[in-house]
């Protein structure tokens, strides 16, 4: 009597079938995780620089909202209108209260200079915010401050001041005191896949700046 066994296994078209469908489905996975991942990066590089931007403005008017803690009618304030090619490239210079530590394990005083304005573009980078500090009003050679950056890859910085009319596109040096009111603008670029352009905006009123008939009392 004769005993007939069936062997069980995978032919070679099964295999070559499986092996297919097994590259396919793991090059699929592939393509999706990188595709997640790029979308991840793209995301997380768009809100950090919202966020610088957001930082730098906030920078900005915290400063100018100090400078209004310190009354003298004859301190500097001056708003420079300018441009990089088709690029706002406003500058202010003012002096406001603060104690951020500038300079660490040296005396400071409160009062101090401040200063932001953009650095000029080159062929690998966009300008730069920066803000300039000094807390020491020394005359030279000890004047001039410390330099940060406070944001990159910056496309324009427009400021605006209110003289209690309309808005100024500046505040020449010698003006009677602060503008009623300052218009911050900062536009970044997000260098992503399309890029990405965020615009940040903020106003900073001075409740108690002088008025002109006031100042030319106190002139008297």
């Amino acid at each position: 009597m004769s005993c007939r066994h069936q062997q069980a296994g995978l032919t070679l078209v099964e295999l070559i079938v499986a092996t297919t469908l097994t590259t396919l489905v793991a090059g699929s996975t592939v393509g999706i995780l990188r595709s997640t991942a790029a979308a991840r990066e793209r995301a997380q590089n768009q809100l950090a620089v919202q966020q610088q931007a957001r930082a730098a403005v906030l920078a900005i008017a915290t400063a100018l909202a100090n400078a209004d803690r310190y009354p003298d009618k004859d301190a500097v304030f001056e708003g420079l209108d300018d441009w990089l090619g088709e690029m706002p490239a406003d500058r202010i210079r003012f002096f406001t209260v603060s104690k951020r530590k500038v300079r660490w394990g040296q005396p400071e005083s409160d009062l101090r200079e401040c200063e932001f304005f953009l650095t000029e573009p080159s062929e690998q980078a966009l300008p730069a915010l920066m803000r300039r500090t000094d807390p020491t009003r020394n005359e030279t050679p000890d004047e001039g401050g410390v330099l940060e950056c406070i944001a990159e890859n910056v496309l324009g910085l427009n400021l605006l001041y209110h003289d209690g009319i309309g808005w100024c596109e500046d505040w020449p040096q010698g003006s009677r005191g602060r503008p009623l009111a300052v218009r911050i603008e900062l536009a970044v670029l997000a260098k992503s896949q399309p890029p990405k352009v965020w615009t940040i905006s903020r106003v900073v009123s001075f409740p108690h700046r002088r008025t002109q008939n006031q100042q030319e009392s106190e002139e008297e």
